[in-house]
């Protein structure tokens, strides 16, 4: 059986229809997927009202009930504590990245840095880091 060239040309263009369906949209979006494949959204969770001490877990964000901030912990962008067992000349630090009233903010483990951060009006303080680096226990309070 021989194809005539406008039927090899239609069935060229209805596989490449079918490929392209099935690849990402121009924006990174995998169809159907709801928003670009590689940016996790943090799971929001209402905490606590301001200066009161809660615990938050890396990933996710609270928003304190007694005001509009919200509070996000990212991540652990680098992290020298000494671990239990080790012997170490020096305590170490940890640094971690939040976001505070939609700035990315700072702070850190060791008090020979800044433990503290001010953004949007509010101040955020770290009181620790659990030896892992997943749960931070943090204070939010008016600036």
């Amino acid at each position: 059986m021989k194809m005539s060239a406008m039927t090899k040309v239609l069935v060229a263009v209805g596989a490449l229809l079918m490929l392209s369906a099935c690849g990402k949209a121009a924006n990174g979006a995998t169809p159907g997927g709801g928003g670009p494949a590689s940016t996790p959204q943090p799971t929001v969770q209402v905490g606590p009202p301001l200066n009161t001490e809660f615990d938050l877990e890396r990933g996710k964000s609270t928003a304190l009930s007694d005001s509009d901030v919200l509070i996000a912990f990212r991540e652990v962008s680098q992290d020298s504590r000494c671990k239990p067992g080790q012997a170490c000349v020096w305590e170490g630090d940890a640094t971690l990245e939040l976001t505070l009233a939609g700035s990315a903010v700072q702070v850190h483990t060791n008090k020979q840095f800044p433990t503290e951060a001010e953004a949007g009006g509010y101040k955020v303080s770290l009181v620790k880091l659990d030896v892992p680096g997943v749960v931070a226990t943090l204070v939010v309070r008016k600036a």
